[in-house]
């Protein structure tokens, strides 16, 4: 798999996940009369899922980061090592 791809498909998944846990019939089950610490559980529910979602995409977004450099500087590794040797090229 091109790891250049990657970042977007986990994006996607991404969002894939916050239509599953933010649909109603899941949010069904947490409109209930109950509560945690006084604070409705659905209440609870939507920012925890906000929360875990936010936290997913900055994970998603700062390793993305770190592998565009990667594959920046084997790509200039390469090409320097190409100068070095002309008849690899």
């Amino acid at each position: 798999m091109n790891s250049r791809y990657l970042p977007s498909e986990r994006l996607v998944a991404l969002f894939l996940l916050a239509v599953l846990l933010l649909n109603p019939p899941l949010l069904l089950i947490f409109d209930s009369p109950s509560s945690v610490a006084a604070i409705p559980s659905l209440y609870v529910y939507l920012f925890a899922v906000w929360a875990v979602l936010i936290g997913l995409l900055a994970l998603i977004t700062e390793f993305s980061a770190f592998d565009d450099e990667d594959v920046a500087r084997q790509q200039d590794a390469h090409r320097d090592e190409d100068d070095r040797n002309p008849e690899r090229g």
